[in-house]
């Protein structure tokens, strides 16, 4: 009887520390709820400075701006942020189903992807969350 005690224990500490453990490494998701992507209009407008709990410790957002490409009911497929005036990606939402809500938030660091939020089912929420050193290897992967 002590095993499923033990193993419930075990649990809520992992599910206390995978967003302690992101934290610290500087992103985590705000919410698992994925947003929808932006529009044109709203990428030349202020709606990234709405956004910005998504940008969060993920590198240079100085100057934070982004680019829409391909579209679908006016909201665009993938967007890319980048800042500090540099071509380089902080983070690229992509649209892979064409519903209007983000399938998949890729967060960089020094132009390498270091974090890949993914909603796999594509019902809203995220559901995997991968992790990537600077050359680009998985680290890990959590169901969340």
């Amino acid at each position: 009887m002590a095993r499923p005690v033990q193993l419930a224990a075990l649990a809520l500490a992992v599910s206390f520390l995978v967003p302690v453990l992101l934290r610290a490494q500087g992103w985590s998701p705000p919410s698992r709820q994925m947003p929808s992507m932006p529009t044109a209009a709203e990428l030349s407008g202020g709606w990234i400075g709405t956004q910005g709990a998504w940008f969060q410790g993920a590198g240079d957002t100085s100057a934070l701006r982004g680019t829409a490409s391909g579209a679908k009911d006016g909201r665009a497929l993938q967007a890319r942020f980048t800042g500090g005036g540099t071509p380089v990606p902080v983070a690229i939402w992509s649209d892979r189903n064409g519903d209007g809500k983000a399938d998949m938030i890729e967060i960089y660091r020094g132009g390498a992807v270091s974090f890949q939020l993914i909603d796999a089912d594509y019902d809203g929420t995220a559901n995997v969350l991968r992790e990537y050193e600077g050359g680009g290897k998985l680290l890990r992967e959590s169901r969340i």
